[in-house]
């Protein structure tokens, strides 16, 4: 059910880099508005006024029908909260708008704020300690074939990225800092069975500073099907997974994020990488991105608003302009 709100993110994701008007007022809006009347009649409130998403499947399918998943829950808050914010004026009835927010901020998100760790779902921490990463020959790999899906049922072994989408998709929806424990935790719990997870911890370890271990799972990525990992190949190219490399690049490796009309902009590349350039969109503007190790550099065909790690707003044009690394 979390494909709920990750369609909704995708609208989300396509207004915040284009800021196409036409489409944000009309069917953006709308769909984030029926998406928000989804969750509002699927969460379940407690007595104590909690509330709760039950008898789901995560990212991670090799649990099944669980509560509380902290994927699902968070997109499912964002979702509410993103058709909250896109609906000021007047689109629906401030009592129905106000219920989103109210319902948003009771949904529990199993975090746990002594280990800094999200629990990927109610009764996962209970769950044998099994580490995938310790016991497998190899990675990627089938652990439900491996072990037997019985057995990985009752283990704490991942399929895919679950919780840590969250820090890939939405991270102002989690604890600030959090990366590096949940990074930590599930990293090598993961199994990678799917395409579509080493591309995701690519960019997480990117932006976490493990370039090393980033680099191995970029390369994991980019090799899918030219080594034909899974034998699936002859099936089909993995084309999700050729959007994560793209995804670890730009997200990770570059840390392009938009925040409002202002393009972000983190790198971190691999010491013995000579340089990193990618093209991009941002609200109709065409920029290059390159980075060395000694500089960015950035320009637009049009001026762009600019933070370089963190730095203040500048503006950036054709002409460009060059930032020292730290």
């Amino acid at each position: 059910e979390h494909i709920v709100a990750d369609v909704a993110w995708a609208a989300g994701c396509y207004i915040d880099w284009t800021d196409d008007r036409t489409f944000r007022e009309g069917p953006g809006r709308q769909l984030l508005i029926e998406t928000a009347r989804y969750w509002a009649s699927r969460v379940e409130r407690d007595s104590d006024s909690s509330a709760h998403i039950r008898g789901v499947i995560g990212p991670d399918e090799y649990h099944e029908l669980v509560d509380d998943n902290a994927y699902t829950n968070v997109m499912a808050r964002w979702n509410l909260r993103r058709a909250f914010a896109e609906t000021t004026d007047g689109a629906v009835e401030p009592a129905e708008r106000d219920s989103w927010l109210d319902l948003a901020d009771a949904i529990v998100d199993g975090y746990d704020p002594d280990s800094g760790l999200y629990e990927q779902f109610a009764g996962f921490f209970a769950l044998e300690p099994l580490v995938i990463s310790e016991i497998a020959p190899r990675r990627p790999i089938a652990a439900d074939l491996l072990l037997s899906p019985e057995r990985v049922h009752q283990a704490q072994v991942v399929k895919q990225a679950d919780v840590l989408m969250l820090h890939h998709l939405v991270p102002d929806e989690v604890v600030d800092g959090s990366l590096a424990a949940n990074l930590a935790f599930y990293e090598p719990r993961t199994a990678h069975s799917s395409s579509l997870s080493p591309g995701v911890h690519a960019a997480l370890l990117a932006r976490a500073g493990r370039i090393a271990e980033a680099r191995a799972a970029l390369a994991m990525t980019t090799r899918i099907d030219l080594d034909d990992v899974s034998g699936s190949t002859a099936s089909g190219v993995h084309i999700a997974a050729m959007g994560s490399v793209w995804q670890a690049l730009a997200l990770g490796f570059v840390g392009a994020r938009p925040r409002g009309d202002v393009l972000e902009l983190e790198p971190r590349i691999a010491e013995d990488w000579e340089r990193l350039e990618l093209r991009l969109r941002f609200r109709a503007a065409r920029l290059r991105v390159r980075v060395n190790a000694q500089t960015i550099e950035v320009s637009s065909d049009r001026p762009t608003l600019l933070s370089v790690a963190g730095g203040e707003t500048v503006s950036v044009g054709p002409s460009p302009r060059r930032f020292p690394r730290e």
